[in-house]
Formats: C-alpha cells, sequence, structure tokens
C-alpha cells in the first residue's frame, strides 16, 4: 500500500511539474518574445561605400542603371548612360571631393565610333567632359564642389556622346567600366 501511494504520489508530483512547467512555458514565452521584439536591431541592408570595383558583387547593389554584369570576373561593360549611387566621403561636403572612373576603351569602340565624349554630372550639374579617341585603359577624373555632397550619398549621372548599338550583342555598348568612386580633398 505504502509503494503504491508513492507511485500515485510521483506521478501526482510528475503531472503536476509538467502542467507548472508548460504553464511557466507559455507565461514565459510570451514575456520572452515581447522583449525580444523590443530589442532586436533591424537588419542590416547593403552598406553604401565611396568607392566600387566592378567585380565586387556588393557593388551592385549601387549601380542604378546602365552596366550589364561582371566580365573576366573584373569589368562591366557600359551602355550609353549610366549611373551609380556613392556614399559621400567624411568631410567632403566642406572641402569636396573627386570623382574618379577608371575604364577602358575597346578597340571596337573605337574602329566603329573613332571617339567617344564621357560627361559626368550630380543633380544635372556636368562635372567635367573628356573625350577619348584612342583604346586603352583611361582614368577619368573630375572635380566635385562640397555643396554637391551634403547628404549621406549622391547619384553619379554618366553620359557618352555616342555608344554601339545593339546588334549581334543584343546590347547597347559604351565602355568598360573598372571602378568609380569618390575621394575627398
Amino acid at each position: 500500500m505504502c509503494r503504491k501511494l508513492a507511485i500515485e504520489n510521483s506521478r501526482f508530483a510528475a503531472a503536476f511539474f509538467l502542467s507548472t512547467l508548460a504553464l511557466a512555458g507559455v507565461a514565459c514565452k510570451g514575456k520572452h518574445n515581447l522583449a525580444a521584439v523590443q530589442n532586436e536591431e533591424p537588419e542590416p541592408g547593403p552598406r553604401l561605400v565611396s568607392n566600387l570595383k566592378m567585380n565586387d558583387a556588393a557593388a551592385s547593389a549601387q549601380l542604378l542603371n546602365g552596366f550589364y554584369p561582371v566580365e573576366a570576373g573584373a569589368w562591366r561593360w557600359t551602355a550609353g548612360k549610366f549611373s551609380v549611387l556613392l556614399r559621400t566621403p567624411p568631410g567632403s561636403a566642406q572641402s569636396g571631393a573627386t570623382l574618379n572612373f577608371g575604364l577602358s576603351i575597346p578597340d571596337a569602340v573605337i574602329d566603329k565610333l573613332k571617339t567617344v565624349k564621357v560627361t559626368a554630372s550630380i543633380n544635372g550639374m556636368a562635372l567635367k567632359a573628356e573625350q577619348y579617341n584612342k583604346a586603352g585603359a583611361e582614368a577619368f577624373t573630375a572635380d566635385v564642389p562640397g555643396s554637391l555632397l551634403a547628404g549621406d550619398s549622391v547619384k553619379v549621372d554618366f553620359t557618352l556622346d555616342k555608344s554601339i548599338p545593339p546588334g549581334a550583342d543584343k546590347r547597347e555598348l559604351g565602355v568598360v567600366a573598372t571602378s568609380i568612386g569618390l575621394v575627398p580633398k
């Protein structure tokens, strides 16, 4: 009889313990979920950078339009018009910055078009235009006044005076881009 009573008591104790644990779990779950939601940090989005390498997968988020996929693991063709979003470097709103565009003019572009003029602008203000008449790697640079760099980021628009229209390639081809960035003065 004692043994039967001990078994019933241990069953009762186990059932009581489990039900208490279950109720505590429900009560705690709601409380902890509320605290977790209140303390959660928003998921970070892509971090804007001031200097983009065209072969960097993270750069794609800042290439707004006019760029084709990475080729040869290093560069991208552009269309006749293309735009990027760049983070403004610290202090550049006061001192200005230099826009650097690493590009290459392929032989096929020079053979067909003879010359290509690249113009960069921010907020509709033309920064500089540069004409190229030979194939090869080039470095386009332009001064950017601090007044155009007041925000956290800036959209830089590039326009070519001419490009190769779609043909067998099915793409409008401009120049080959390797990097674009802003460097504080």
